[in-house]
Formats: C-alpha cells, sequence, structure tokens
C-alpha cells in the first residue's frame, strides 16, 4: 500500500475521490465546499467514512477515552482574559461554561485509523485546496494536532469562537440525545463592531441560531473564528464523540506550555 492509499479504505470514495485530484469529481467537490462554506460558513461531508470504519474508529476511541483528559472551566466567548473596560455583562465577559473529556493526539496509536486519516496527504491536498491555501501543514503539537472531544451525561460546549479561521472536525458517536451543534454564522465583530448580535446570541433570543444535524462518519468543514458557536448539553447513556484535526498556514506550529496544561492537563 502507497502512501497515497495509507486512509484509501477509510473513505467513501466513490462520493469523495480524494485520490483522484485531477478528475471532474474532485473538481466538483471542491467548488461545493467552497461554496458552502461562503455561504453557509460550514461544508458537511455526510458519510466520508464508512460505516465500517467509523464503527472501528469509535472503537479505538473507547480504548483510550478512560484516560481522557476532564476539564470544566468558565471562560468568555474568545477564551481570553477578561477585559475590565468592559462591564460584567458585556458579551466579551458574559461566562460561559465547558465541561468535557479530551483525547490526546499522543494517546492515539499511529495504527488508529484516526491517525491514518490525519497523516494521509490526499486529504490534506483537499482541504487546502477548499480553502485555496498554497501551502497547509499539519500541526506539530504533540497533544493538539489531532485530539478527540468526549462528552458524557450532563457534559456541556458553552458559545465560543474558534482561534482557527476554519476548523476541522470529524462526527463519530452522536449523544442519544442533546449534543447539538449550533451556530451563528458571520456574527464576530471587529474592533469598532456592535456586539447586539452577540448579546441576542448569549441571551437565546437571536433568530439567526442555525443548527447543523451531523451523523456519525460526517466531515465537517467549520468558519469557527468568524461563527459563535455551541455544543448543547448532553444527555443518555451514549457519549458523544467528536475528533478534531488541526491544521495549519506555517508548519512547526505548537501550543504554548500553558494552553497544554489548560486543554491536556500537563506539557509536552
Amino acid at each position: 500500500m502507497n502512501e497515497n492509499d495509507n486512509a484509501l479504505d477509510l473513505i467513501n470514495k466513490q462520493l469523495y475521490p480524494l485520490h483522484r485530484p485531477e478528475s471532474a469529481a474532485y473538481k466538483t467537490l471542491v467548488e461545493r465546499c467552497r461554496e458552502e462554506l461562503t455561504t453557509q460558513s460550514a461544508c458537511v461531508l455526510g458519510n466520508f467514512i464508512t460505516k465500517e470504519a467509523t464503527k472501528t474508529m469509535v472503537a479505538e476511541v473507547d480504548q483510550v477515552a478512560p484516560n481522557a483528559y476532564s476539564s470544566s472551566e468558565k471562560h468568555n466567548i474568545f477564551f481570553e482574559d477578561n477585559d475590565d473596560n468592559f462591564p460584567s455583562d458585556h458579551p466579551r465577559r458574559r461566562p460561559q461554561m465547558t465541561k468535557l473529556d479530551s483525547v490526546a493526539f499522543d494517546q492515539i496509536s499511529c495504527k488508529d485509523g484516526l491517525h491514518r486519516l490525519y497523516s494521509w496527504e490526499p486529504l490534506l491536498s483537499f482541504i487546502a485546496s477548499v480553502l485555496r491555501k498554497k501551502q497547509y501543514y499539519r500541526m506539530a503539537d504533540p497533544l493538539a494536532a489531532l485530539t478527540v472531544n468526549i462528552m458524557h451525561q450532563g457534559q456541556i460546549q458553552g458559545w465560543h469562537f474558534d482561534e482557527s479561521e476554519v476548523t476541522t472536525t470529524l462526527m463519530l458517536q452522536a449523544a442519544e440525545t442533546g449534543g447539538v451543534f449550533e451556530y451563528a454564522p458571520n456574527v464576530r465583530p471587529d474592533e469598532s463592531g456592535s456586539y447586539e448580535i452577540l448579546d441576542q446570541v448569549l441571551s437565546g433570543c437571536y433568530p439567526g441560531i442555525r443548527t447543523l444535524k451531523v451523523d456519525p462518519g460526517t466531515l465537517i468543514l467549520f468558519v469557527g473564528y468568524r461563527s459563535i458557536h455551541q455544543v448543547t448539553r448532553v444527555s443518555g447513556d451514549v457519549t458523544r464523540y467528536v475528533a478534531t484535526l488541526c491544521y495549519k498556514d506555517e508548519p512547526d506550529v505548537c501550543n504554548s506550555p500553558e494552553v497544554q496544561k489548560l486543554f491536556y492537563g500537563r506539557i509536552a
């Protein structure tokens, strides 16, 4: 099996011919994703990986889930220190709660399906093409490059913006109930912008909130830097598994030791 075939058995190659970048079907797929990112701030690629691959990846996560780092933290929507120049009820300071468990990259075996998919060159090239990147790189962080968010009964991810312009995630296992991905597209204010919409979002009265129905096996490209989003509280006995595949515009990017400690409970 050559390098380009390393994860070909994992994906639905008839729907997603990532191994054939010269084909018309590939070019059509890239254009579709670009349009959806522009118009919807999210590109949803259902059945991206096969049902068998999804089942295998879930079983592999099950093996390491007991060693996941459990976090419970209050934060603002930018994950920044509070700016006392704003009142306590301002959207920049209004506290959000996130409770989840995280599997770090170094806990995922290089033989596991998730690791194989993340390391697969055609996937990196495809995402770079969608984002019109001449160069795109896997994150070098030994903890954060590839992670799995695990959400059990009662856990939640509060409203926030992502640090990266576009985030790539793979749904592996949906919660029994709850665990719904909600977002408001293109609402991040600039330096002099209004916070009225963000106030409405955090108050639960913004009419433009959207929901993504995401089934297991779905790959998502999401403009998380511009679009505020949350995951509603999980209920039931089925644990929610979502993998995050981190890519960067520059090579050799790692998080600071402080960020590693915050999200994974240790420093690599």
